[in-house]
C-alpha cells in the first residue's frame, strides 16, 4: 500500500489494576467534547493570515469519513469517550466508544509490550539473534547478516533491516484459501501471503527503515518462545493485566463480534469491499480496540512510571526502556523507544503511535509528565487528517503544555497556469502501473488524486522551488527535476518517489 500523506507516528488517578478507569466526575474544569468538536484547526495557517477552526461534522463531511471515536486524557484520568457518526452507513448504526476498530499499526507497541515483558521473564533477551530463540521459522542469512544478526531490539526499533513496510490485509469474506482462514506467519515471511518476503536487506543497525515484516519475525518469535498463540500471550500478558478488556488480537474476529465492529471506509466515502480486511499479521496490524481502552492502558503505564502499582505489564525500569530513544545520539533513530514512537520534551514529551489499515485510521498520542492525550479512531481511509485536526483541537482546549500541535505558519505563492503546467500529469512507483497519482491545475494551486485517498490541494510554498503543501495536514510533495529542468519524479514526507510517467 502506498500513500501520499505522511503523518510521523507518529496520554494519571490511582485505579485497580484489572479495571478500566472510569471518566472523570468532576464536570466543573473538564472541557466538554462539544469545545472540541467545535475547533478543529487545520495543520497549516497561511502567512498573513488567522486560523479557521471547523466544525467535527464539518470535517467528517469533508474528508468523507462516517464514525468518529474520541477518548481524551486530563489530570491522570480518562475526562471522556464520546462517538460522532456511523459504524455501518448502511445500517446507520451510530458509533459508541464501545464500538470496536482497527487499531492498525498502534498494534506494535502494545504487542511490544508482550514481547518486552517476555525479556523480563528471561524467556527472550533484546540483543541476542532471534535465530537463538525461532523454531517455527528462522531469518534466512545472507551477506548482511554475516558480521551482525537480526535482534529484537533492531526488530522494535526498526533497525533490523528488514524488508516489507505494510499489509494490505485480505477481505474478511475471502479467507486464504479453501481450507485455511488466514495466512500462517511463516506463508507471510516467505512471501506466499499477498506481500513480499521478509528478508535482511542491509545490515541490522546500520538504519532506519519500518518494518511491519519485522514485527511479524517478532509474532513467530513470542508464539515460538511461549507454545501459544500469539492472541493469547498478549490478552494474558498485556490486555487483561492493564484492563483492556474488550480488545483482541483475534483474527479473523469472531463472528460473534462483528457486530461490535465498524466497518472500513474508502476515502471516496464507499465501504470497504467485505466490510474490514483480515490481518493475520497480528502484531503489526492485527489489534481490534476502542479509545477508551488505549487510554486505559495510557493509564496502567503512566501509574506503573510514577510507581502507583507494581506487577503490572511490566516493571519501571523495563517500561522506562521502553520509552527511551534506543539509539542514543543517532538522529535517525531518535524518535523510536521499544515498540512506542517518541517526541516532545519536558512536560510535552509524549509517547504514541499512528495507524493506517486499510479504511481506518487512527491516533494515540500520551503526554507522560503531564497526565494528558487522546485517542482517536475513524472509520475512513482520510481519516489520519481528521484525527490530527481533532488532537490540535483538544491540544488547544485543554492547554497541553507543548506548541507541537499548533498550526505551522507557511508562505504559499499562487501559481500561474504555465508554472502549474510543469508539473501536470501522472506519477507511478516503479513496478506499480496499476497505481498513477494525477496531479492536474487547480485555481492556483496544484489539485493531487490519490487511489483511495480522493483529492488533495497542494499549495506551492513561498519559500522553496518546487515544494508543494498541503494546508490540512501539512503533508509535503516535492518534485524533483532533470539536468535539463523538467519534472521527473515526485516525491512524498516519507522520501517515497513517485516517477512521471511518459506524457502522450
Amino acid at each position: 500500500m502506498i500513500k501520499l500523506r505522511f503523518l510521523s507516528p507518529l496520554l494519571v488517578a490511582s485505579l485497580a489494576v484489572a479495571c478500566a478507569p472510569e471518566a472523570s466526575t468532576d464536570t466543573s474544569d473538564v472541557v466538554t467534547p462539544e469545545a472540541v468538536a467545535a475547533g478543529l484547526l487545520p495543520a497549516v495557517v497561511f502567512e498573513g493570515g488567522a486560523p479557521t477552526t471547523y466544525a467535527l461534522e464539518e470535517r467528517m463531511a469533508y474528508y468523507q469519513v462516517p464514525g468518529v471515536s474520541v477518548a481524551v486524557l486530563d489530570g491522570g484520568a480518562i475526562a471522556w469517550a464520546r462517538g460522532w457518526g456511523v459504524a455501518d452507513k448502511e445500517t446507520g448504526a451510530p458509533v459508541t466508544p464501545e464500538t470496536l476498530f482497527q487499531a492498525a499499526s498502534i498494534s506494535k507497541p502494545v504487542a511490544a509490550l508482550a514481547a518486552v515483558s517476555l525479556v523480563e521473564d528471561g524467556a527472550l533477551a533484546l540483543d541476542a539473534p532471534v535465530n537463538d530463540f525461532l523454531t517455527g521459522w528462522k531469518v534466512p542469512d545472507n551477506e548482511f547478516t554475516a558480521d551482525s544478526a537480526v535482534t529484537l531490539r533492531g526488530i522494535l526499533t526498526h533497525s533490523a533491516g528488514l524488508t516489507v513496510w505494510g499489509f494490505p490485509g485480505y477481505r474478511k469474506d475471502q479467507p486464504f484459501s479453501d481450507d485455511q482462514a488466514v495466512a500462517t506467519n511463516a506463508q507471510v515471511l516467505d512471501g506466499l501471503g499477498n506481500t513480499g518476503e521478509v528478508r535482511v536487506y542491509k545490515v541490522p543497525g546500520t538504519g532506519w527503515q519500518y518494518s511491519g515484516g519485522g514485527y511479524t519475525v517478532m509474532e513467530q518469535l513470542v508464539e515460538d518462545v511461549t507454545g501459544a498463540a500469539f492472541a493469547d500471550v498478549v490478552r494474558s500478558r498485556v490486555l487483561e493485566p492493564a484492563g483492556m478488556t474488550r480488545s483482541t488480537y483475534e483474527q479473523p474476529l469472531p463472528e460473534a463480534r462483528w457486530g461490535e465492529a465498524a466497518r472500513g471506509h474508502r476515502g471516496d466515502g464507499s465501504e470497504v469491499e467485505g466490510e474490514w480486511h483480515t490481518y493475520p499479521e497480528q502484531a503489526a496490524a492485527g489489534l481490534w480496540t476502542t479509545p477508551t481502552e488505549l487510554l486505559t492502558l495510557s493509564v496502567h503505564l503512566l501509574e506503573i512510571q510514577g510507581g502507583a502499582i507494581t506487577g503490572g505489564v511490566l516493571s519501571r525500569e523495563m517500561l522506562q526502556a521502553m520509552l527511551t530513544p534506543n539509539h542514543q545520539g543517532d538522529e535517525a533513530f531518535s524518535n523510536w523507544g521499544l515498540g512506542f514512537g517518541l517526541s516532545g520534551e519536558g512536560e510535552g514529551e509524549r509517547f504514541g503511535h499512528g495507524g493506517s489499515n486499510e479504511g481506518f485510521k487512527a491516533q494515540w498520542t500520551v503526554l507522560r509528565n503531564a497526565g494528558q492525550g487522546i485517542a482517536v479512531m475513524t472509520n475512513g481511509d482520510r481519516g489520519s487528517a481528521l484525527a490530527a485536526e481533532i488532537i490540535r483541537s483538544a491540544s488547544a482546549a485543554f492547554e497541553w503544555p507543548t506548541d507541537d500541535f499548533d498550526p505551522r505558519v507557511r508562505a504559499r505563492k499562487v501559481l500561474t497556469p504555465e508554472e502549474m503546467a510543469d508539473f501536470e500529469g501522472a506519477y507511478t512507483p516503479e513496478g506499480r502501473a496499476d497505481f498513477r497519482i494525477v496531479v492536474r491545475a487547480g485555481d492556483g494551486a496544484l489539485v493531487v488524486a490519490v487511489p483511495g485517498q480522493g483529492e488533495s490541494t497542494l499549495h506551492a510554498a513561498g519559500d522553496e522551488a518546487d515544494v508543494f503543501f498541503d494546508a490540512d495536514d501539512g503533508s509535503l510533495l516535492r518534485f524533483v527535476r532533470d539536468v535539463e529542468g523538467r519534472v521527473v519524479a515526485a516525491e512524498n514526507g516519507s522520501g517515497a518517489r513517485f516517477p512521471r510517467a511518459p506524457q502522450g
